[in-house]
């Protein structure tokens, strides 16, 4: 059986502030980070039905350069 586990974290910094973030399988879901407990939630049920928990990152460009043939 292959699982995933999301977890709905609630961070209280030093100055009373609370945040709440959502990890999955143990590590940091990138633009999770609310100050609003509904709309943390929201997105954890998302997750769980489906979202894709992760950015999606695309190549546009590579250039490769010959760092030997440069002059000063």
């Amino acid at each position: 059986m292959n699982t995933t586990k999301f977890e709905l974290l609630e961070e209280t910094e030093v100055n009373g502030q609370v945040w709440y973030k959502i990890y999955q399988d143990g590590s940091y879901i990138y633009g999770t980070l609310t100050r609003s407990l509904e709309e943390a939630t929201n997105n954890l049920e998302a997750f769980a039905n489906g979202k894709q928990a992760a950015p999606i990152l695309k190549v546009i460009k590579t250039i490769e350069v010959d760092e030997t043939h440069k002059t000063d």
